[in-house]
């Protein structure tokens, strides 16, 4: 069962992030608009990736906190890779959409409005707050374990780097470098992509219950490490979202009796829950054939 008050600040600080983020993207956008800067308007949309991840995370980790039901009696956790998905489809095309649209604004050698320049680096330095706000909440993930935590963290710098990139390119085309805005826009759009499509690949794995050789293989030796497990089989492990199933077949002698073969059950369950945090793991005892 997940810690109450660790899943309670995994929720504040998802939820804390969305909105902070969600405003960036508003401001961003409508400034944007404003100064007919890509870059920035890039970013904004860039940044609407993270909006959709925040969400996707914080539904996804509201519901780990609730037990099965009978109409979900694996969980709800699959919600969040379905969420994934459809974000990220829609976002790969918002990502080709500023690139085009860059594109478009380099051959017709269109500049921003010079004249607003001071609006442009206040919808900027508006991000940069934002983001280093969303890496202070989340700096507990460099010793959290939570994988929803991190995640947000890394989305964070990642926000950051991608502002810096905009800045630039804003900046360049304020001093008479009119090609560093579009520039710029293409390379938040390439990110963008790039960014959308590893999301779209890891909801996919997700929903079609695929799991690393390396998870896989760490989970057969938490299980074979315990004493009196002569061969383990049928291993089965599937991830979804922050939860991991396990299931598999334990061979023991013949002569272990019913109350050892119990206990070594629940050791081998409870090793399983030390060693990655959210497991849902089904052991079944055999005897060995003789």
């Amino acid at each position: 069962m997940p810690d109450h008050s660790e899943g309670a600040y995994k929720l504040r600080v998802l939820k804390f992030s969305a909105f902070a983020i969600a405003s960036v993207v508003l401001v961003e956008v409508f400034l944007g608009l404003i100064v007919d800067s890509l870059a920035i308007l890039s970013d904004g949309l860039h940044a609407s990736l993270d909006v959709v991840t925040s969400v996707m995370l914080f539904v996804a980790t509201k519901a780990a906190l609730k037990p099965p039901d009978e109409e979900h009696t694996y969980g709800h956790e699959k919600f969040e890779p379905i969420g994934g998905l459809t974000g990220g489809i829609v976002l790969i095309g918002v990502g080709v959409l500023v690139i085009y649209e860059a594109v478009s604004k380099l051959i017709q050698s269109g500049g921003v409005k010079t004249g607003l320049g001071l609006v442009g680096f206040v919808a900027i330095g508006y991000t940069f707050c934002i983001d280093i706000f969303r890496m202070f909440i989340f700096r507990k993930a460099t010793t959290s374990e939570s994988t929803t935590v991190k995640a947000g963290f890394y989305h964070a710098l990642a926000d950051l780097s991608s502002t810096g990139i905009a800045f630039l390119g804003f900046g360049l085309a304020t001093v008479g470098f009119y090609q560093g805005d579009s520039l710029a826009s293409i390379v938040l759009g390439m990110l963008l992509t790039y960014l959308s499509v590893r999301l779209v690949r890891s909801s996919i794995m997700e929903l079609s219950d695929t799991a690393s050789k390396e998870l896989v293989q760490k989970t057969r030796k938490v299980v074979l490490a315990h004493d009196g497990v002569l061969n383990c089989r049928n291993l089965k492990v599937r991830k979804v979202g922050s939860k991991i199933f396990v299931e598999c077949s334990v061979q023991v002698s013949s002569l272990m009796s019913l109350e050892e073969a119990h206990a070594l059950a629940s050791d081998i369950e409870d090793d399983l829950a030390k060693t990655f945090g959210n497991v849902d793991a089904t052991i079944h005892i055999e005897p060995e054939c003789e």
